[in-house]
């Protein structure tokens, strides 16, 4: 899987085998919760355990998990301050990876997030406005967490996936290999 190679391969102390992948972005209808539920079952599918924590106050995750017949992935909505607890928990009980799902903004749930998380994806989508969101690299960076942007939504006509990921990389921005397309 191409996201398991954005992951670093150094071993934390704290948690030693899991992995966790924080979905942020401050541009709300950026793609955050389609982006962390699909990854979540695709992991699933592959035989990886896998939780999914929703710190978004709109539970679109757990709303989601709420009317699916089967329970995995396991989705459980929290909050940024009961973050380590759902976090130890879902270590004790040997989850492979843990997806954090984000408000849309950036401020302390989004903090909490990237300091919990070896690998920062940002959804966005390839509109100018969009890419000027792209303020969500500050908690990357504040972090010291590697991150990608993952551009979301992108026509499967025309250039501007590629227009986008061109502005992106010219600005330094690391930009995810696969590019979600729309419709």
């Amino acid at each position: 899987m191409i996201v398991a190679r954005m992951l670093p391969t150094v071993k934390t102390r704290k948690r030693p085998n899991m992995k966790t992948i924080a979905i942020i972005s401050q541009q709300g209808g950026a793609g955050k919760t389609m982006v962390a539920i699909h990854l979540a079952v695709a992991d699933e599918q592959r035989g990886m355990k896998t939780a999914m924590f929703d710190l978004d106050p709109q539970a679109s995750a757990a709303s989601w998990a709420d009317k699916r017949v089967n329970p995995s992935p396991t989705v459980v909505g929290t909050q940024a301050p009961r973050l380590p607890s759902p976090l130890e928990q879902a270590q004790s009980q040997s989850a492979d990876l843990v997806i954090i799902d984000s408000a849309p903004n950036a401020d302390a749930a989004s903090l909490a997030a990237a300091r919990a998380a070896d690998l920062i994806l940002i959804p966005c989508r390839p509109a100018s406005f969009d890419l000027n969101a792209i303020g969500t690299l500050n908690l990357a960076a504040v972090t010291g967490k590697i991150a990608y942007v993952v551009l979301n939504a992108v026509p499967p006509q025309g250039k501007v996936g590629e227009e986008a990921r061109n502005a992106l990389e010219a600005g330094g921005v690391a930009v995810a290999e696969p590019v979600l397309r729309c419709c």
